[in-house]
């Protein structure tokens, strides 16, 4: 059985644990197991630490990777911030020598060495590339004909989402779910950012990008949409679209669910085993939708 070393982040094990649960059981499917990583702190936060000090960022980022190099297991991250930091920093110390040997003088306070032995990878990347299109069109016993989907990358995976797909018109979410059976369907601010690096400094600005999203999204009568793995994302479409419901009157409605989740579905899973009942925009309709779909040709 493959084993990846499980870094959750900080704020899905504080917040969104329904994320962490819904991706294990779904990997078990793929007789993929995920070891709690011990120990672990905050990747860190891939922008304002960076900001604040880079050396500090560099050295707590190693530190992360050294806890998985002491098991022999490359890092799984379910959160795009944290798979920009790790990868990033895993990424800089394995090139850089005098980078390296800077940091590991840092990490002999904890006495730990970054020895760039490891990988770290997305869920995304560990779906795409490592289980593959045809695995997971294999393992669907519920295909979800008829589903509408449209789907929300998030700005932190590019970088290491640009190693395996083109960062400018990337396809591999898109035909993650299409894999599980579901249309996916495009809109015009696919590629624009959910507006949570502006959460804490403007929330207007904010609120308006993630408008904009809802708007776009509610014209193309989207069932759900599909994120590729960052909890600040759902965050922003999830609570959000409550908040501007109430404050401009709208109804938009429209379920946000990690990748895993809509996966589980697919895979036979039940919405309370992917912990969509956590969620604030419910997803009765969806599920509605799915009990009384029509069949149509399951063709990938």
């Amino acid at each position: 059985m493959k084993e990846y070393a499980l870094f959750v982040g900080c704020m899905i094990s504080s917040r969104f644990p329904q994320f962490e649960a819904a991706t294990i059981k779904a990997f078990k499917k793929f007789k993929i197991n995920l070891r709690q990583m011990k120990d672990w702190t905050c990747c860190p936060e891939p922008i304002s630490m960076q900001i604040l000090s880079l050396k500090s960022w560099y050295a707590i980022a190693a530190r992360n990777i050294c806890l998985a190099e002491n098991e022999g297991l490359d890092i799984l991250t379910l959160c795009n911030g944290c798979n920009m930091t790790l990868f990033r920093a895993n990424k800089d110390l394995r090139s850089d020598d005098r980078l390296r040997a800077e940091i590991n003088e840092y990490l002999k306070t904890f006495g730990k060495e970054f020895k760039g032995k490891i990988t770290v990878k997305s869920m995304l990347s560990v779906l795409y590339k490592d289980v593959g299109l045809k695995t997971i069109h294999e393992l669907v016993q519920n295909p979800l004909y008829g589903i509408k989907a449209a789907v929300h990358y998030g700005c932190h995976i590019f970088d290491e989402l640009k190693e395996y797909d083109n960062a400018n018109d990337p396809t591999s979410l898109k035909n993650l779910v299409k894999a599980l059976g579901a249309n996916v369907c495009t809109y015009q601010s696919e590629m624009l950012c959910c507006g949570g690096y502006a959460r804490n400094i403007n929330e207007e600005v904010s609120l308006e990008i993630v408008e904009e999203k809802l708007n776009d999204l509610s014209r193309i009568k989207t069932d759900c949409l599909i994120l590729a793995g960052c909890p600040y994302c759902f965050l922003q479409f999830d609570l959000n679209q409550i908040i501007l419901e109430h404050n401009l009157k709208k109804r938009y409605r429209i379920p946000i669910l990690y990748y895993t989740q809509l996966l589980g579905l697919a895979m036979g899973f039940s919405a309370e085993d992917m912990g969509l009942q956590y969620h604030r925009v419910k997803v009765d309709r969806l599920l509605k939708k799915l009990e009384s779909r029509e069949a149509i040709d399951f063709n990938v």
